[in-house]
């Protein structure tokens, strides 16, 4: 188990830190309202912001996005104090109602006040186990840590053998990318009945794999309906997009399948070998800029880069800093949407704690402003048994350039240093890249606003009336293994 870590009351209201939405900052008056969980006022009081003269397209929509913002965030808390005991004496069955109101005022069960009534983010007793000593080994039932395989075959299972397999393959190739594995994805999208008007059109954009060194020989075997519109891939969030009409008391569906070789990547770094940046290069400036509102070299990001770093010079050895910090002090929790926090970067930070895509825009962001150039991707992590939603990163330096980071996953135990920092630096073959980049326009463009604002794994949906959320559609992968190529 990870680092644990206890939080202070502060930390609870880490949506109002900064009060940044998409380019300007949110009045202090309707701030107050939102601390203080008065939803539909500060609603009324954007909307009517929002039809102030002098503002810019961009700003009306900036207050408008708030305005959704605030319908989304009940989606992730509705559990209330009743709710939370039960679950809690789930696991620990001596648990009171003074746990539940001792563990809310530390910010250990995460909760936001939403008009008048205190609810619980619906994975809070769950990620109170990670993270809270006194809560874990209260725990009737602990979770038992999985056992190391032994056999080669074993590497699905444990990313240390795989690790292994990889390193001793390299040793071998003259080329960085190893171990070939061919997957065929089947995935599947259905907008649930009645959410459209019989016979309005849905547009539908699902996930698809780009092609890259670590992604090749991309095969699309099929599609519901047809004639899908296959973005380039040079679009940083790559898509398929497709649309049909809604039909009757019926769920519509879309659906794709296709095929794609993954490779493993593992380049052994000789850190004397590292050279100075040249820093009028593109790769230079684009890379180490700030990107608001989730990229943004705040006092406390800039005080913890130079404690991190210190007097180290070489950036390849200050990423390396950087990703051990981001291993031992914050450890992964469940998260809420991301299009509901104002800065992802700053809520791992503030909360020392946070999911994959946290910990990356955090790790990210120390490169960035250490002077690092350091870049987002993600798409899905493919392990037999733990298929799921993944972000990792990428930082660059020279002669070598892109090099993998994947502070979730992090440091692995191992005995040998080279399995032990396998996720820095170097790759697994079992993901589904999707996005090199966060945030980006969808091809073809959007009308509403996405559901998924930062990252695009699951897919977007909307019609002519408005964008269809998370709650209005369910999504299925399939994912099968066909060998080594």
């Amino acid at each position: 188990m990870r680092n644990l870590v206890s939080f202070s009351l502060v930390f609870i209201l880490i949506f109002s830190a900064g009060g940044y939405i998409m380019g300007m900052t949110v009045p202090d008056a309707i701030q107050k309202m939102i601390d203080g969980g008065e939803f539909k006022a500060a609603q009324a009081a954007l909307e009517k912001e929002a039809q102030k003269e002098g503002l810019t397209e961009k700003q009306k929509k900036s207050l408008l996005f708030e305005v959704e913002r605030l319908n989304r965030i009940p989606y992730d808390f509705r559990l209330t104090e009743e709710d939370v005991l039960q679950r809690l004496q789930e696991s620990i069955p001596d648990a009171t109602m003074d746990d539940v109101t001792s563990w809310t005022k530390t910010g250990a069960l995460e909760s936001r006040l939403i008009e008048g009534k205190r609810l619980y983010f619906t994975r809070a007793v769950s990620n109170l186990f990670l993270l809270n000593k006194d809560a874990s080994s209260r725990r009737k039932v602990k979770p038992k840590e999985d056992a190391i395989p032994i056999s080669e075959e074993g590497e699905i299972k444990d990313l240390r053998i795989h690790a292994k397999n990889a390193i001793e393959a390299r040793k071998k190739s003259k080329t960085p990318t190893v171990t070939p594995q061919r997957f065929k994805i089947e995935y599947t999208l259905s907008v649930k009945p009645g959410e459209v008007p019989e016979g309005k059109t849905i547009r539908c954009w699902l996930p698809y794999p780009k092609e890259v060194p670590t992604q090749t020989d991309i095969v699309l075997l099929d599609s519901f309906p047809g004639n899908p519109i296959i973005a380039s891939n040079e679009k940083d969030q790559r898509t398929i997009y497709m649309e049909r009409p809604a039909e009757k008391d019926k769920p519509t569906t879309f659906s794709i399948a296709f095929q794609y070789t993954a490779w493993a990547f593992v380049e052994p770094i000789d850190p004397a070998q590292i050279k100075p940046y040249d820093t009028k290069k593109e790769v230079y400036k684009d890379f180490t800029m700030e990107r608001p509102p989730h990229i943004v070299f705040t006092p406390e990001i800039k005080k913890l880069a130079k404690e991190i770093c210190g007097d180290e010079q070489n950036p390849y050895l200050k990423a390396k800093k950087i990703f051990a910090w981001v291993d031992a002090n914050i450890p992964w929790s469940g998260a809420i949407e991301y299009s509901t926090v104002p800065n992802l970067s700053m809520r791992a930070l503030t909360r020392r704690t946070g999911d994959c895509g946290m910990q990356g825009l955090l790790f990210i962001t120390l490169c960035r402003y250490s002077g690092i150039p350091a870049r987002w991707q993600s798409g899905w992590s493919l392990k037999p048994g733990g298929v799921n939603l993944h972000d990792w990163t990428q930082f660059y330096v020279e002669p070598y350039g892109w090099l993998y980071a994947d502070p979730s996953n992090g440091l692995m135990k191992s005995d040998k240093e080279e399995i032990r920092w396998y996720n820095f630096g170097n790759f697994d073959r079992y993901r589904l890249i999707v996005n090199s980049n966060y945030g980006m326009e969808l091809e073809p463009k959007k009308t509403h606003f996405r559901s998924e604002t930062v990252d695009f794994q699951r897919g977007e949906v909307e019609w002519e009336g408005s964008n269809l959320y998370f709650d209005k559609w369910t999504y299925r992968m399939k994912v099968t293994p066909l060998g080594a190529k």
